[in-house]
């Protein structure tokens, strides 16, 4: 805490010259207050444990939580400074289920209750603090500052912008916002910015958060990376093109890995993770009839060090849709193909599953018992909106393993220093995983407030037959978001 305080301080002191020097004009003008408030309350009827592994019910429990954020922005023609504080509280929270492995922690108030150990939790931190010099296209950022991997840049053309999002943002790294504590990241970064392309470097430390109420200290992980995003191509419809590499590595000494590996070969591995990743994706929108007919495609290859282990990995994306933007709802309708490798051998020194870095996972995983690490994920969604301030998203979801000699994955990376930050059961040779059905409705109440409701089913299949007794789960929330 202290360090951080000192160095907000510190960017103050380097603005006090540029802030002076910069162009004159009304501080009313220039001056943005930030505040945001945002109340959830969520139900869970998770997959129900084997008789005699846990006490009846655990499984179903109910909490709310509270994220509020207050600060201010000051915004010159060649510099920025930005200083936001949130506060984050979470009350019944479940103490019973939390459970030994393979079944682990039961939703997502369990693993709230499996990082902190309180059924009441609450902290204030440094959200954001960070110093923006601009001029001519450059832009140098220090301090704290949030990063979506895939949205250096926001496409001008509305379904561009949608898509890069909700499809390709965040799949690697991003603030995990779902989360009622999110992430921020230490660090710098910088951008060059021109009319038709971008590229973006960055160096950062993370900081602990997500599903750890105390957020505001680094954790022993360093990710660094640089990205190309082509704005538009040459006599082509609407495009966005990039080309990313990211490195991560992570020194947490007293974490325990989860992989397939029997737990004494994981119990003794002392030994950093260190994973370069590279990839790219590209998507355009095309008119086509009607309506406008949208094409996706992401890829990200691994190599690198998983403890003792050699690693190397592999994901994808295939998608597409098609929206008529002129009829009633300007329905969407969407399909595609998510697949990342698995590892069919725990014993040969090679480790073959994709691994997620720090993502906003639920993005891709809106009922979170799944992210994309050893699987398969064929789906269909349906977006409408039927009123200016109401939208839906309908989504089906067919969900297998690559590989069933691995674990089911599921988690959104470190949260703090102890918890390694993924969770995998045995997939017991099987590959069928789970479906699931689910509905999201958003409700724009005023210019300043939003209603939010979300409620999904998943179908288990005979993976997660391997470790639970009742293969039906379902999850859902209500939440009011203030924004000023």
């Amino acid at each position: 805490m202290p360090r951080t305080i000192g160095a907000v301080l510190v960017l103050c002191l380097l603005a006090a010259p540029v802030v002076r020097g910069d162009d004159g004009g009304d501080w009313r003008d220039r001056v943005t207050l930030i505040a945001s408030e945002r109340l959830r309350g969520e139900f869970v009827d998770w997959f129900r444990p084997r008789p005699r592994t846990a006490a009846p019910d655990v499984h179903r429990y109910s909490f709310i939580a509270s994220q509020l954020r207050a600060g201010l922005s000051v915004v010159l023609p060649h510099v920025q400074l930005t200083l936001v504080a949130q506060d984050t509280r979470l009350g019944n929270l479940p103490d019973d289920a939390s459970l030994a492995p393979p079944v682990g922690n039961l939703g997502p108030g369990a693993v709230y209750y499996a990082n902190t150990k309180q059924r009441t939790q609450g902290e204030p931190f440094l959200k954001l603090g960070f110093l923006t010099l601009r001029r001519a296209g450059l832009a140098a950022t220090v301090g704290r500052y949030e990063y979506r991997d895939g949205l250096e840049t926001v496409p001008g053309d509305p379904a561009l912008s949608a898509l890069k999002r909700t499809r390709i943002a965040e799949r690697l790294v991003g603030p995990f916002e779902f989360t009622h504590v999110t992430r921020s990241f230490d660090g710098v970064r910088l951008a060059c910015d021109r009319p038709g392309w971008n590229v973006t470097v960055i160096g950062t430390r993370p900081t602990q958060g997500g599903f750890e109420v105390s957020a505001n200290r680094e954790l022993d992980l360093t990710l660094a990376g640089a990205a190309l995003t082509l704005k538009r191509l040459p006599v082509t419809p609407p495009a966005d093109v990039r080309l990313f590499y990211l490195y991560y590595r992570d020194g947490r000494d007293g974490v325990l890995k989860v992989d397939n590996r029997p737990l004494p070969l994981r119990t003794a591995d002392h030994a950093p993770i260190a994973i370069h990743t590279a990839g790219g994706h590209g998507l355009t929108v095309v008119d086509v009839g009607p309506g406008r007919l949208d094409l996706l495609a992401w890829v990200a290859v691994q190599a690198g060090d998983w403890g003792v282990d050699d690693h190397a990995a592999w994901a994808y994306a295939v998608e597409t849709g098609y929206q008529l933007p002129t009829l009633a709802a300007a329905p969407w309708l969407r399909v595609g193909y998510d697949r990342s490798s698995g590892d069919g051998n725990p014993g040969d020194g090679h480790h073959r599953t994709f691994f997620q870095l720090l993502p906003t996972a639920r993005t891709y995983a809106q009922l979170p018992f799944y992210n994309l690490m050893n699987t398969a994920d064929a789906f269909a969604q349906v977006l409408l909106v039927p009123h200016r301030i109401v939208s839906l998203r309908a989504d089906y979801h067919w969900l297998t393993v690559s590989d069933g000699n691995d674990l089911w994955y599921s988690g959104g990376g470190a949260t703090n220093d102890h918890v390694f930050g993924y969770a995998g059961s045995p997939a017991g040779g099987r590959h069928a995983l789970a479906q699931v059905v689910d509905l999201s409705v958003t409700v724009q109440l005023l210019r300043q407030l939003a209603l939010g409701t979300y409620y999904g089913h998943a179908f288990g299949g005979g993976v997660v037959r391997e470790t639970f007794a009742g293969t039906g789960a379902n999850y859902g929330f209500v939440e009011l978001v203030y924004r000023r």
